[in-house]
């Protein structure tokens, strides 16, 4: 085992069969290789992204676990596409602590009226660079309206391997999702694009998972982990263990090797106290303010806790 730890570091690129043996490995171990892996390719800078829930609610799609889904009986908030002048306000004032602003809806696609109102927007935007989008499905035409508008980076998550994904959601393929993010390559878009974790699935889903968006070239990872929440198909499920949840981390990392992985939603609920051991695992960045439908923790104290830790907020503005 301490051969193969040693391998990695020097460059080796894992098969399928040695990641999955990884999380048999002591967490320290794993964690040398990742934080090794991380440092090569990121050196001492840290990502921290945040994101506006647009349009909540009703969405047309059965996902399992998430609190949007009508098929799912929460309370979450039901609206409409925010006034997208409001959205602009939000990103702005957002963007003066963090890299990159995500304009999330719920739904399968938004219409031709609401991408309209977003591309217009977009154009007047000083900081469009910095913005991204996750707004489901995508004709060819709607990403050439963005790509006018200035958009660069588009989020579409594959949430978990394509064997298991039949067990979270029916209303639309897993193939459909794979279509999107390449016809989204094939128009010049960075790819932000992940998975949910804790959901049920196998430790061999969660690295047919990581090996699926290596073969997709994801410039950028979203790890988030479920909180099991009531009134969804899912809320009978037991949550992460802190250590596994950081194993995963790691062994995406050891994975992956370049792009950027950012911890997203359940960071504060699963990982309590042991947040800031992310960068140790291989994650060079988070998501910061909030989610979709739930509360996270400040920028302030993630920013203090990055300083405490000798890391730099990475900021790459230019306008």
């Amino acid at each position: 085992m301490e051969n193969l730890i040693l391998e990695i570091v020097s460059g080796k690129q894992v098969t399928k069969k040695e990641a999955l043996k990884l999380f048999d490995f002591e967490l320290e171990e794993i964690f040398f290789a990742a934080a090794k892996i991380r440092r090569k390719y990121k050196g001492n800078k840290i990502k921290v992204c945040s994101i506006i829930n647009a349009k909540s609610g009703q969405c047309s799609e059965d996902c399992k676990f998430c609190t949007q889904s009508a098929f799912n009986k929460t309370d979450v908030k039901v609206y409409s596409l925010t006034d997208t002048e409001k959205i602009k306000e939000f990103s702005i004032k957002a963007l003066e602590n963090v890299d990159c602003f995500g304009i999330v809806s719920s739904g399968n696609s938004l219409n031709d009226v609401e991408i309209e109102k977003l591309c217009e927007m977009f154009k007047k935007h000083k900081k469009v660079s910095h913005l991204g989008v996750s707004i489901g499905k995508i004709s060819d035409e709607t990403f050439l309206k963005l790509k006018e508008a200035g958009i660069k980076k588009m989020h579409h998550n594959l949430e978990t391997s394509e064997n298991f994904y039949p067990n979270i959601c029916s209303t639309h393929s897993y193939q459909e999702r794979v279509d999107t993010i390449k016809r989204a390559k094939k128009f010049g878009f960075e790819i932000c694009s992940g998975g949910l974790f804790g959901m049920g699935e196998s430790l061999k889903d969660r690295i047919d998972l990581a090996f699926t968006l290596k073969d997709l070239d994801s410039n950028s990872i979203p790890m988030n982990f479920l909180m099991p929440i009531k009134g969804t198909a899912l809320e009978h499920l037991p949550a992460m263990p802190p250590i596994e949840i950081l194993k995963t981390i790691a062994v995406f990392r050891i994975i992956l090797q370049t792009p950027d992985i950012m911890i997203c939603g359940g960071r504060e609920a699963n990982l309590r106290d042991l947040q800031s051991w992310i960068f140790q695992a291989g994650a060079n960045g988070m998501m910061t303010g909030g989610y979709l439908t739930t509360i996270g923790r400040g920028i302030t104290s993630d920013k203090q806790m990055i300083k405490d830790l000798g890391l730099e907020i990475e900021l790459n503005y230019t306008d």
